[in-house]
């Protein structure tokens, strides 16, 4: 029982000492790469702590004044840091064109709901309270579309001052449209602000001549949707002279007498 724990010790000792010779010709290895000039990750186990310290630091000052050199160099350049000071301020004024875009596309959108809603007040019904709108062919026709048979469209009574399904229709696709000019609106403010990443790009900043062309894409993204939404203004200021010829469709109808 005795010799069998002596060499059981025995056998322990000589798996520490394989172990530690290995380890001793691991770091042999290492060392004779990293002297070398082969960098295998472990150079930090053969350095003094400061030293190691001293090395990442230098390391890091070096990254980084290489990030910056590229643009330090070129903002050196009188005229490019003017070039690079006007494409910030284009960008930011495109910004805020957007803004005001979304400001007035916003007050549009209200503005046709509430005159859809003021129609729809004045929307002839069925005895069962739809509404109900002659198209310009003399159909009678529901909001969504749908024409109403001839024996219920005979019940209706019109009393001159309804709108036409035609003015109601205008009014759905004119929100329509004007929520696709806000949608617009939201995703040109995005890719302004990819242009301005473009602009503030450390590792590879633009040209003056890039510079000329982001101000271009801003100046295009913004200048399209507001022409857009320009033109819905012009249609709502016809609104009047559309709600006369609504009226003047409507007024030679008969109303039934009750």
């Amino acid at each position: 029982m005795y010799n069998f724990h002596v060499n059981f010790e025995d056998e322990q000792r000589l798996e520490r000492l394989s172990e530690t010779f290995a380890k001793h010709a691991q770091d042999f290895d290492d060392l004779q790469n990293e002297m070398a000039g082969r960098d295998v990750g472990q150079i930090e186990r053969f350095l003094p702590g400061t030293a190691m310290g001293s090395r990442a630091s230098e390391r890091k000052r070096a990254e980084r004044a290489e990030a910056l050199t590229r643009l330090q160099l070129l903002m050196a350049d009188k005229f490019y840091a003017q070039q690079h000071a006007l494409t910030v301020q284009h960008l930011n004024d495109a910004q805020d064109r957007l803004d005001t875009v979304l400001e007035r596309v916003q007050r549009e959108i209200e503005l046709t709901e509430l005159t859809l809603d003021e129609k729809r007040d004045r929307a002839a019904r069925l005895e069962d309270g739809t509404r109900v709108y002659r198209d310009q062919h003399g159909n009678v026709r529901t909001e969504a579309g749908d024409k109403i048979s001839d024996d219920l469209a005979d019940g209706v009574v019109w009393n001159g001052s309804e709108p036409t399904y035609e003015s109601i229709q205008a009014d759905h696709d004119r929100i329509e449209r004007l929520r696709a000019i806000e949608s617009d609106a939201h995703a040109g403010q995005g890719r302004i602000g990819g242009l301005r990443n473009d602009l503030d790009n450390e590792d590879d900043p633009p040209s003056t001549e890039d510079m000329d062309s982001i101000r271009k894409d801003a100046d295009g993204i913004v200048e399209g949707i507001e022409a857009r939404l320009d033109a819905e203004t012009t249609t709502r200021d016809m609104g009047p002279e559309t709600l006369e010829r609504d009226v003047a469709t409507t007024a030679d109808i008969k109303v039934p007498q009750l």
